[in-house]
């Protein structure tokens, strides 16, 4: 394996490792801009508060975990 090779695989797990960290916490920020305030007492609440908070979690949290799965082969 090349360095440029090396070097293309560490970039890319890095780029991936950003998309699971904005994955994971784009229902949180989207919660806490919805209601307004930045208190985290309020985060779970709102995203259990309907069907769609609780479809658009579980779909960004299901993306997120399959790339974190994907990074670890």
């Amino acid at each position: 394996m090349s360095t440029y090779n090396i070097q293309e695989k560490v970039v890319s797990d890095s780029k991936t490792k950003l998309g699971v960290i904005g994955l994971v916490a784009l229902p949180i920020a989207a919660a806490m801009y919805s209601s307004g305030t930045v208190a985290l007492e309020q985060v779970p609440q709102i995203l259990t508060s309907g069907v769609f908070p609780i479809g658009f979690t579980l779909f960004s949290w299901g993306v997120a975990a399959k790339l974190a799965i994907k990074l670890r082969k």
